[in-house]
């Protein structure tokens, strides 16, 4: 879009300032959307994009990178990682069906062996061999699934050695051909020694995961969080949360299902663009090379959910490099109409939101709660509209504009597909609407939008973005006092420090204090979330990690000493076991650790370096109980 803003400043000329000068007078985002589809008009912006369709070519493309990376120099996990990626590229690609999407499925099926991931290397070849695979390759590919099946025990073993002895024989004599005839012969060799299980037929495997926490008892106002903690409002602090009484480490204070997840592009060929897990066998959406799933349900699921509309837009915005944001403003877009039911009905639902005249509980729905899976309750979220510049507010509106045009031209959203003229658009009451609402979202997702995480070995990184009620109104501070714990579905908020009856529960925004100086912190906060941070660690100035005192300085008291030196007498081993990963079996250690927390809470002053060391492996011990990827390692098989 810099290309675009370049565009129009230099066909603006000398009227950039006067066009300013109206802008900066509209009132509402539907205003600054119409004027800017007007402004596009009158100097010929206009949006275009192929869309990126299925295409055979790109896909033979990918899929002979994905060979060339696949067969250089030596095999390692990264490099089967690499290719797999190209060929789940080329699988995104290949028209529906085709020949093309078999070649893909099957030479992603060998990468898949290789990684030891054997169940998803039969499903690869099973959709394979469903589109049309060529004949002449056929043996190869039911050897290597009995490969698979031999590995998992399954009673299909002796059927897939019939079969590829069939299409064996129908093949040409040549010196590959006696090289598959070979394998194929120490197969059945071991399917004499080694009887499969008659009981354990193909399953796909069940995916592990920790129980989540329950929340007792429930809140009254918000049935996702716990009652130790309740929604206030100032006109300092705006909405905030605050404990209802004294709070220990570890509690948990809510877990939060998010309105609406939104993986980002990044993890495309990895995870599933529905549930965010990891899935090294993704298989794509019939019609358009963005969205990608780990299963047939997990499609159904999103397209009914509002894929059908994103599926001829998100393409677009890919090609012309727009960013999450975008897409995650316009699904939230899709997600409130098919909540209400119809635009008019989201109309008239958001006109009595607009009503609200309660600051604390506007968002909330008629029973007097703000559920997390009410559009309202993302709605009444801040957007700081009134703390913008002019040109942030019109690079929003620019951005809304294009995603608006290919909304209307390339989709039904708005009953049928409509005219490509933008002045029509901008004078269609149903279009502007749907574009103020986008252009909102532009706004609220700086501001609230969460991340959600994954532990890649020792790095927290990013999976997707998360669009959550109330999360969204917890204040920030630079050293926090909870944690957000990111799960598949969910996300849970530990306490991470005692927290007295009335005190705010504090997430972090942004850099902590031990990391970043001051400066840099409030000129971050300042840029995105438009407020200069006054919490404690900036208040007091504090130190670096790498200048702060130990509990041994900070202590004067002989007793409290003792007390933390006992307390502290497994922390480095702690440390160690965390970073190696060789926590999840050992529950005790998130139990030591919070007692850490409470002792150095009351005999050491803060900021402490003990106090961070341990705030930081209980972080990761929590993180490693939740989502993760993982590098699967290259399988070797039994001589």
């Amino acid at each position: 879009m810099d290309k675009i803003i370049d565009i129009l400043n230099k066909k603006l000329g000398t009227r950039i300032k006067e066009l300013s000068e109206q802008y900066r007078k509209l009132k509402t985002d539907e205003e600054r959307v119409i004027f800017t589809s007007n402004v596009m008009r009158d100097y010929y912006i206009i949006p275009n994009a192929t869309g990126m369709p299925k295409d055979a070519k790109k896909s033979e493309e990918l899929r002979e990178n994905g060979n060339k990376t696949f067969v250089k120099g030596g095999l390692d996990n990264m490099t089967c990682v690499d290719a797999l990626k190209l060929y789940t590229k080329s699988i995104a690609f290949a028209p529906y069906p085709s020949e093309q999407l078999a070649l893909a499925y099957a030479n992603r099926s060998a990468v898949l062996f290789q990684l030891g991931l054997h169940l998803e290397c039969v499903l690869d070849i099973d959709r394979a061999l469903a589109f049309n695979y060529p004949d002449n390759l056929k043996a190869k590919l039911y050897i290597r699934k009995a490969e698979c099946l031999m590995i998992l025990e399954s009673c299909s073993t002796e059927d897939t050695l019939k079969e590829a002895q069939h299409w064996l024989e129908m093949s040409q004599k040549d010196a590959n051909q006696e090289k598959l005839r070979a394998k194929l012969n120490v197969l059945h060799r071991k399917t004499v020694q080694i009887k499969p299980n008659v009981q354990n037929p193909l399953r796909e495997a069940q995916i592990k995961e920790s129980p989540l926490p329950t929340i007792i008892p429930q809140n009254n106002e918000v049935p996702c969080a716990s009652d130790a903690v309740a929604i206030k409002y100032n006109k300092r602090y705006g909405r905030h949360v605050v404990a209802t009484r004294n709070i220990r480490p570890g509690e948990v204070i809510a877990v939060e299902k998010p309105y609406s997840m939104m993986l980002t592009q990044e993890n495309m060929q990895t995870h599933c663009s529905n549930c965010l897990r990891v899935c090294w066998a993704n298989i794509p959406c019939n019609y358009c090379t963005y969205a990608m799933y780990c299963s047939e349900e997990c499609k159904y699921a999103e397209w009914k959910k509002c894929h059908d509309v994103e599926c001829a837009v998100f393409p677009c915005l890919v090609e012309r490099s727009f960013l999450n944001l975008d897409f995650f403003s316009l699904r939230l877009a899709i997600l409130a109409v098919r909540e209400a039911g119809s635009i008019q009905q989201l109309k008239t639902m958001l006109q009595e939101v607009d009503k609200c005249d309660d600051p604390r509980t506007k968002g909330f729905s008629q029973d007097g709660r703000l559920h997390s899976d009410r559009y309202i309750g993302i709605y009444s979220l801040v957007t700081n509209t009134e703390k913008r510049a002019g040109n942030d507010l019109f690079r929003r509106s620019l951005d809304t504009s294009f995603i608006l045009y290919f909304l209307a031209t390339r989709t039904a959203m708005f009953g049928a597909k409509l005219s490509e003229d933008l002045e029509l658009l901008a004078k269609n009451k149903d279009v502007t609407f749907i574009g103020g609402l986008i252009m909102r979202h532009q706004q609220i997702i700086p501001s609230n939008i969460h991340s959600i995480h994954e532990e890649q070995g020792l790095d927290h990184v990013k999976r997707g973005v998360a669009a959550m009620p109330f999360f969204s109104l917890f204040n920030h501070s630079c050293d926090p006092n909870v944690l957000r714990h990111s799960r598949a579905e969910h996300v849970v908020m530990y306490v991470m420090y005692p927290i007295k009856k009335g005190e705010q529960l504090l997430d972090s925004y942004g850099e902590h204090c031990a990391l970043y100086d001051r400066e840099v912190r409030r000129k971050k906060l300042l840029k995105q979330y438009y407020f200069t941070c006054d919490c404690i660690p900036c208040q007091e100035n504090w130190p670096l990690y790498h200048e702060l005192q130990s509990y041994n300085t900070l202590v004067k008291k002989t007793a409290d000493k003792v007390k933390i030196q006992e307390a502290l007498r497994k922390l480095n081993t702690y440390i160690d076991i965390a970073a190696d990963d060789k926590v999840l079996d050992k529950p005790y250690v998130i139990e030591d650790l919070l007692m850490m927390v409470q002792v150095l809470h009351d005999c050491a002053p803060m900021p402490c370096l003990e106090m961070n060391n341990v705030i930081e492996t209980l972080k990761r011990v929590y993180d490693l109980n939740g989502n993760r990827f993982e590098i699967p390692k290259l399988w070797k098989s039994e001589k």
